[in-house]
């Protein structure tokens, strides 16, 4: 049963479900037909290893996060979910900037989540800056978690003056250090006029039959979800609720991101799977009544289910 395996952390959860990633990313790229066996096969080899080693260690990097800041209790429910989620929409694969991106939000995504401890807060928001700045670099909108930041600055810290301006100071800094970086060795502002993409709000690329499914699947899920979380904050403890009001905001900001995001192909659709994950881990184990155990065995396995049949549709 599903939710007895991973409602234990094992050894074994993780190494299933890091074969399922690359057994993932193999199989779309055998029904794609995009493997080369041609010239250049060995470099292409080489960046599809590279790949699948982000998208590992984003699995593993989430599953440190949320147990190093109780997002979720002692279980693999969110990583399971993530990896469900990546194999529901594995054009994902096909964008490794957009994954790099994601590593450096979910990195972002540590820092300001203990920011309710105050130990070491300038370097928290600090690191924050960087981490949110470098995912920029790769993805120009991600400049938008930084609306995650500041209310967690505010709510979660005693207010300074200084914490509100190191984000501004540190994301200059960058900047300027990447723009001396350009001049000196491509004498070029060039990358500056494309860093932020044109934004684009049409939508009809996902009415193509392999992905209208998958983000109908995910819109109720972040509507269901992050609903019943939002009803349940008032609920939650003291020390629980700063977490959970983060997550919420990541959810919607990387919706927010997906929406404007240009030459939409479904590899965006990325930014919203960590923080949905949480969320509907929340969810799942929440259930303690037998009815509830019975509908989250079926809720997971279906997920399962579509990951297997969503491809040959």
């Amino acid at each position: 049963m599903l939710t007895s395996f991973f409602g234990k952390s094992k050894p074994i959860n993780y190494i299933l479900l890091s074969i399922a990633i690359i057994v993932g990313y193999f199989s779309k790229l055998l029904t794609g037909q995009e493997l080369w066996l041609g010239e250049g096969f060995f470099t292409t080899i080489g960046t599809r290893g590279v790949v699948v080693f982000l998208m590992v260690f984003a699995v593993l990097l989430l599953d440190f996060i949320i147990r190093k800041n109780t997002v979720t209790k002692n279980n693999t429910f969110a990583i399971l979910l993530f990896v469900l989620f990546v194999l529901l929409v594995p054009e994902v694969y096909n964008s490794p900037k957009l994954i790099l991106a994601n590593i450096f939000v979910l990195l972002a995504t540590r820092r300001i989540l203990s920011l309710t401890t105050e130990k070491n807060t300038v370097k928290k928001i600090f690191d924050a800056t960087m981490y949110i700045t470098f995912a920029s670099f790769c993805y120009g909108w991600s400049l938008l978690f930084f609306l995650v930041l500041y209310p967690a600055i505010i709510s979660n810290t005693k207010f300074k003056v200084t914490y509100v301006l190191i984000p501004i100071v540190g994301f200059l800094g960058i900047i300027s250090s990447a723009v001396a970086y350009q001049i000196l060795v491509a004498d070029s502002f060039s990358w500056l006029i494309h860093w932020i993409p044109v934004r684009d709000i049409d939508l009809s690329v996902y009415q193509y039959s392999g992905l209208i499914i998958p983000c109908a699947i995910l819109l109720i899920l972040v509507l269901w979800m992050g609903g019943s979380r939002l009803t349940k904050l008032a609920s939650l403890s003291k020390k629980e609720r700063p977490a959970a009001i983060t997550i919420l905001l990541f959810t919607i900001v990387s919706v927010g991101i997906i929406s404007i995001k240009a030459q939409k192909n479904g590899s965006e659709l990325f930014f919203l799977f960590a923080p949905l994950a949480a969320i509907t881990s929340n969810y799942v184990e929440s259930g303690t009544s037998k009815i509830r155990r019975v509908f989250n065995e079926v809720f997971l396995w279906s997920l399962v289910i579509a990951v297997l049949v969503l491809p040959w549709v």
